[in-house]
């Protein structure tokens, strides 16, 4: 079970920063993403109604549901969006390959819940410079948006950090329960800032980037979060953090599939410095 879950979100990660880009299109950041999980939170409060699963949540639930909220869905994709609409969607996914580092550090100094050996350093950097190395810009990051950097910078180490504390009290509550409460949460963060920020902007409705909306929300955030909160609960953190390496992998193959992208000897490189870290770091003694 574990390989078809970890698959299937990086699978569906590796295409949703295409996804955030066409949903872009004549629409406002904050009002998108608002959008996408007010839908994701709809589906997933209709879920808990029809499995009659607990909506209240348990006290370490409660713990864990406004941090996703506020931090993971609210914070963090405020400025994956925004970010998006200054720099290229494959460089923002490049720092979120720094997830693996944040969470590295806070469960072994801080929460104090694992070890960091040397194949699972070693593997995190070989995973790392893979991504970095298949994303990075031809002109150098001088050339890039600086705020866009920073903003991309920031959601990666704030969605390392939520995912440790996802790890440590998402674990006595249903995931459908837990997600509706904290994607409720975002949208509603979400959608106080494009009231504040986008009052007046246009907004131009396409068979695009509608589309784009309802592939984000459902597929995105209903199937991908619910998958990723069970790893969640079968995986140590550092573990499941990997799959941020890995899906800047996939959304280039995909790219070389679909849109018949190029995929030169530097792509092919890069995924496989991609695949041998995931899989140094990921193998047991």
């Amino acid at each position: 079970m574990i390989p078809l879950l970890y698959a299937l979100v990086c699978l569906i990660w590796g295409s949703t920063w295409l996804a955030i880009k066409f949903g872009l299109e004549g629409v406002p950041p904050f009002l998108g993403a608002g959008l996408r999980f007010a839908l994701a939170a709809a589906v997933l409060w209709a879920l808990v109604l029809w499995s009659k699963v607990p909506w209240r949540l348990s006290p370490d639930g409660r713990r864990a549901a406004p941090v996703a909220g506020v931090l993971g869905f609210g914070i963090c994709y405020a400025l994956v969006y925004w970010a998006e609409t200054r720099v290229s969607s494959g460089l923002v996914a490049v720092l979120h390959a720094l997830v693996p580092l944040v969470v590295s550090v806070l469960t072994v100094f801080v929460v104090r819940t694992e070890t960091m050996t040397a194949r699972k350093g070693l593997g995190i950097a070989v995973g790392t410079s893979g991504v970095v190395l298949l994303f990075w810009p031809e002109k150098g990051v001088a050339a890039v948006d600086g705020w866009g950097l920073l903003a991309a910078l920031i959601a990666g180490l704030g969605a390392g950090c939520n995912l440790v504390v996802q790890s440590l009290y998402s674990k006595k509550d249903d995931a459908r329960a837990l997600n509706a409460w904290g994607m409720s949460i975002g949208a509603a963060l979400l959608l106080g800032l494009s009231l504040l920020f986008e009052r007046g902007a246009a907004v131009t409705w396409t068979a695009a980037n509608a589309g784009a909306l309802l592939y984000l929300s459902i597929a995105g955030s209903v199937v991908a979060f619910l998958s990723y909160y069970r790893l969640i609960r079968l995986l140590p953190a550092t573990q499941v953090s990997l799959i941020t390496l890995i899906f800047p992998a996939v959304a280039l193959v995909l790219g070389w599939l679909v849109l018949g992208e190029t995929l030169g000897p530097k792509g092919v490189f890069g995924i496989a410095l991609i695949m041998g870290g995931v899989g140094l770091a990921l193998k047991k003694r």
